[in-house]
Formats: C-alpha cells, structure tokens, sequence
C-alpha cells in the first residue's frame, strides 16, 4: 500500500496515486497528499488504476477530500476498475467527482 503525488504546475494539477488497497490504513497519508500541498490547484486527479480493494473508510476519505478542496477545483477518479467504479457510481459520487 503506497500513495504518491506528482504536481505538474504547468498544468496547474496535482496526481495521487494509490497503489493496493485504499482503506482506512492509509487515512493520514492520503489527507497529506492534499493538505499538506504548497497551494490549492485548479484540478486534482485520483489515480486508482493500481487499487485492488476498497473499503467504506476510502469512500470517506475521498469525500473529505471534495469537502477540503475548492468546489471550482475539479477532482476526477481515474482508472479503477469496473467493480471499484460500479462502487462510485452506486454511492453517487458521479454527483461529487468526475469519474472516468
């Protein structure tokens, strides 16, 4: 389980990836990968091509993440598989991220 982020201030946008499973282990981690940022971006994306298990604690996580970031800075869910992203969809995160 690991987390990463690249920023491109070329493009004005931050990257975290997360590799294995994104569950509540990773909770302080993951709130660095955003908080702890120089400045606030205008577009952040979650890479979770590399996520092999969800749980609810990473639902959270994520929502804390669309709360903590300006609402005109777009978040997208990069990447995840077809049960992950059926996850997001039933949990209506379409309404909150861009999911792709």
């Amino acid at each position: 389980m690991s987390i990463s982020v690249n920023i491109n201030d070329t493009e004005n946008k931050v990257t975290i990836k997360i590799v294995g499973s994104f569950d509540f282990s990773l909770f302080n981690d993951f709130r660095a990968a955003y908080v702890e940022l120089p400045k606030h971006y205008g577009r952040y994306t979650v890479d979770m091509s590399m996520i092999e298990y969800l749980d609810s604690a990473a639902l959270g996580m994520l929502l804390s993440m669309r709360n903590a970031i300006p609402r005109d800075s777009p978040i997208e869910l990069q990447g995840a598989n077809s049960f992950i992203k059926n996850i997001l969809l039933i949990s209506r995160f379409d309404k909150r991220f861009d999911i792709q």
